[in-house]
C-alpha cells in the first residue's frame, strides 16, 4: 500500500476491513499456524492482505482529501469476482502450496467486494467506520476463542512433506488442532446480521 499520508481515508479503512476477512478464514488462519508457507507464513499473510489492497488502491484513484468528490463509476473499478478469486487461489498456492477446495474463496471474495462497496457507499443508517469496526470486532472474537479446525471441508497442500509444523499459534489465532484427513459435506453459508458471509472451515490437508 503506498504512504498513509498520501492514501485515501477510505483506503485504509478497506485495508482494516479487508485484514479482518482474512482473519475470519479459517483456511488463511491455518495455514499461517500450521506454518504451511515456512517461518514467514505471517508476513506472508500480510503480504497477500497488501497485494489485494493495492489492487483496488490502484484501480480506484480515490482521492486523499476526504471533502473531494468521488470519481464518477467509482464501482466500476474494482476487480470482479473471478478475477479476485483467481488471484487469491494463486496466493494461496504459490505462497503457501493450498490448493482450497472447500468454496471459502468464493465467499471471502465475495465479502471482500462487499465490504469495498460499503466503503465507498455505506448501508442506510451506517458509516464506512461502523461497517469495518464490526468486522474487527468479529475478528477479535475469533482471536480470543479460536478457530478449531477439524473435520470440515477440503485444503489440499501441494507438499511432499504431509508433517504439519505443530505451531498453535500465529497472530493471536490459537487453533486446537490441526486438520485432519476427513471430508464431509460441505456447510451452506451462515450470513450474519451485517450480510457478510461467515466463512466455514476447511480442513482437508493431504501431501501429494
Amino acid at each position: 500500500m503506498t504512504d498513509a499520508a498520501a492514501t485515501s481515508p477510505l483506503i485504509l479503512l478497506f485495508a482494516r476491513g479487508v485484514l479482518s476477512l482474512l482473519d475470519l478464514w479459517p483456511a488463511l488462519t491455518i495455514a499461517v499456524a500450521e506454518e504451511w508457507g515456512g517461518h514467514e507464513s505471517a508476513e506472508k499473510k500480510t503480504w497477500i492482505a497488501s497485494t489485494i489492497i493495492d489492487e483496488f488502491e490502484t484501480r480506484a484513484k480515490l482521492p486523499t482529501d476526504p471533502s473531494a468528490p468521488m470519481p464518477p463509476n467509482i464501482n466500476d473499478s474494482q476487480l470482479d469476482h473471478d478475477d479476485l478469486a483467481d488471484m487469491l487461489n494463486q496466493m494461496m498456492s504459490d505462497e503457501f502450496e493450498a490448493n482450497i477446495e472447500d468454496g471459502s474463496i468464493d465467499l471471502v471474495v465475495g465479502d471482500i467486494l462487499r465490504l469495498w462497496r460499503d466503503v465507498l457507499t455505506p448501508p442506510e443508517g451506517s458509516t464506512a467506520e461502523i461497517v469495518v469496526t464490526a468486522l474487527e470486532s468479529k475478528a477479535g472474537e475469533v482471536r480470543k476463542t479460536g478457530i478449531k479446525a477439524t473435520k470440515g471441508a477440503e485444503v489440499e497442500v501441494d507438499s511432499d512433506d504431509e508433517s504439519a509444523s505443530g505451531s498453535e499459534e500465529e497472530d493471536g489465532m490459537d487453533v486446537d488442532e490441526a486438520p485432519q484427513l476427513v471430508t464431509r459435506e460441505r456447510q451452506e453459508p451462515v450470513v450474519d446480521d451485517d450480510g457478510f458471509t461467515l466463512v466455514q472451515k476447511g480442513s482437508k490437508r493431504s501431501g501429494r
